[in-house]
């Protein structure tokens, strides 16, 4: 033998050993299919499982979940799901967990006894036994490009339009409690109790308890098994594949109904909200502390979120139930000034806010701003409730609740405006006129498309009410209302910051309109497109004649 392979050419045998090589990969490849580092997939599941022995070092399981159905002939979900009162319980061949040796032992028998079984039909498989890294890799073939996925008031609604969802108990008006409700620990059961619908999320948090299961888990048991029973009425339902709730292009095309009524809950449509004013009506007594109540409109609120929970995180309650003057264990110790006045998270007022002027319409302006500018006017734009409309205290709630209703009628109230003849239709800006020719600015064009794109917002109308705010955005240290200087009042011509950081005039023309034009998405002109506004000079040169 060793002769033989002596008198092949070295390289006839290295052309070989590479020719194996290409089939054993081509081989492996469609077994196991893509194992592109790069694969996005929108319907992993990880799998680990609890209570792993101390040194247990094996990473946890990367499931394609559609890539199997797909792969399933019947496309049951009885192939690897047992039913309890017949619904599917979403456990792999079990109703609960049985500790780590045996549902390990039990993946192992039922994972590779599949993919054995495919393997001698001569179809595309998984790995078998010694194959391990296979499944447990530490540099997984796919990445998890799932998105969040939620019930917003659109899709609610189309829920509550279902005829094929249907009621228990005697709620016979809506389908309401056919998702909703809630624990009662003298039945030890979960009832519906009519008016105190909220997100399952209140209840099922991400992670479980040991009497509550994950959101995760509900959604995905109680959605699914509802999708799945109409499926096999042949009637129609939601998705039961992962990515049409989980992947951003079919996220996108779930249909929008334009029309959607209030969900009511027994919400107010205004709120007075007052710390101190609470205090006097519950004592009786008048309050030390004043700061100018807020009249907060509710109902307007309502129409610019997608659900309750985007307020009402933690629950259905009033703010100041969990977030106190002092804080409390309840509210994660967060008082009721930073709950609301936080400009770091999306969950108070002024964070929402904030998160609204980073749009495209509003940060051409608000993306120069220095927040302080906002906040000197801010906090009276909000307190606006004077001290002497709430006198006598205390005073009864329907009060309260006609003097919230008025302070916001109020605010709908027509405000002064700039009329068109007011404001100049073009500016001459000519400070290089030594390069340039002088830029005409179009500035009424560009006052009426500010002012246009504050209609898309409630928050920017009502913060904008009058034409004067939109100036400030360029106008940004007017004296007063109606007294715009020019830049060059305040911007020297020095091509460098002076010393107080003031930028240079030039600086400022071109950190003011670039930023604009790039913050707001203006592609004509562009904001590096130079000679759109300037156009350079030409200049003339004489030639004399000498004989």
């Amino acid at each position: 033998m060793v002769t033989i392979l002596s008198k092949v050419p070295l390289r006839r045998l290295r052309d070989g050993i590479l020719f194996s090589l290409i089939i054993i990969i081509t081989l492996f490849c469609s077994l196991y299919g893509n194992t592109s580092q790069n694969q996005e997939r929108f319907d992993l599941i990880r799998i680990r499982l609890s209570s792993p022995p101390e040194g247990y070092q094996m990473p946890e399981v990367f499931f394609p979940h559609d890539r199997h159905t797909e792969a399933i002939e019947n496309k049951s979900c009885e192939s690897c799901h047992l039913k309890k009162e017949n619904v599917f319980v979403f456990k792999l061949k079990r109703l609960k967990d049985d500790g780590f040796k045996n549902d390990k032992e039990l993946y192992h028998h039922e994972c590779i006894g599949c993919h054995k079984d495919r393997r001698d039909q001569r179809l595309k498989s998984g790995p078998l036994t010694g194959e391990c890294r296979m499944c447990h890799s530490q540099n997984p073939p796919y990445i998890d490009a799932s998105q969040p996925f939620g019930m917003d008031k659109s899709l609610h609604y189309r829920h509550v339009l279902a005829d094929l969802i249907r009621s228990v108990g005697d709620e016979k008006e809506k389908n309401c409690s056919a998702c909703h409700h809630e624990y009662d620990k003298a039945l030890n059961k979960t009832v519906y109790t009519k008016g105190k619908e909220g997100t399952c999320r209140y209840c099922h948090k991400q992670e479980k308890t040991e009497e509550v299961r994950s959101f995760k888990t509900v959604a995905h048991e109680d959605c699914l098994n509802c999708h799945i029973a109409l499926n096999l009425q042949n009637k129609k339902a939601g998705p039961t594949n992962c990515a049409a709730c989980h992947e951003l292009a079919k996220q996108s095309k779930i249909t929008k109904l334009k029309e959607i009524p209030r969900i009511k809950r027994n919400q107010p449509d205004v709120v007075l909200l007052s710390t101190w004013l609470k205090d006097a009506l519950e004592s009786g007594k008048p309050s030390n502390q004043f700061v100018e109540p807020v009249a907060f409109n509710h109902l307007s609120h309502e129409k610019q979120v997608e659900n309750c929970r985007s307020c009402h995180h933690e629950s259905m309650e009033p703010c100041f139930v969990c977030h106190t003057r002092t804080g409390i264990e309840k509210g994660k110790f967060v008082i009721l000034e930073q709950a609301m006045h936080s400009s770091d998270t999306f969950k108070s007022c002024v964070g929402c806010h904030i998160k609204s002027i980073k749009s495209p319409d509003c940060a051409g302006c608000h993306a120069q701003m220095n927040l302080r500018q906002i906040d000197e006017i801010r906090c009276k734009s909000c307190h606006s409730v004077a001290k002497e409309s709430i006198k006598p205290l205390p005073i009864k709630g329907d009060d309260i609740v006609k003097i919230a209703a008025a302070e916001i009628d109020m605010r709908s109230a027509p405000k002064p405006v700039i009329s068109d003849e007011e404001i100049p239709e073009k500016v001459t800006i000519d400070n290089m006129v030594d390069q340039y020719d002088s830029v005409l600015f179009p500035h009424r064009q560009i006052v009426q498309a500010l002012a246009k794109r504050t209609q898309k917002s409630m928050l920017a109308q009502y913060f904008h009410g009058e034409t004067t705010t939109l100036c400030l955005g360029c106008h940004h240290r007017s004296p007063s209302p109606m007294a715009f200087p020019k830049c060059a009042a305040c911007h020297a011509k020095s091509l460098k910051s002076e010393q107080n950081s003031k930028l240079g005039l030039k600086g400022a023309y071109h950190s003011q309109c670039m930023t604009c034009h790039q913050m707001m998405g203006i592609k004509k002109p562009a904001s590096t497109n130079c000679t759109a506004c300037h156009k350079k000079k030409t200049t003339t040169i004489q030639l004399t004649n000498r004989f």
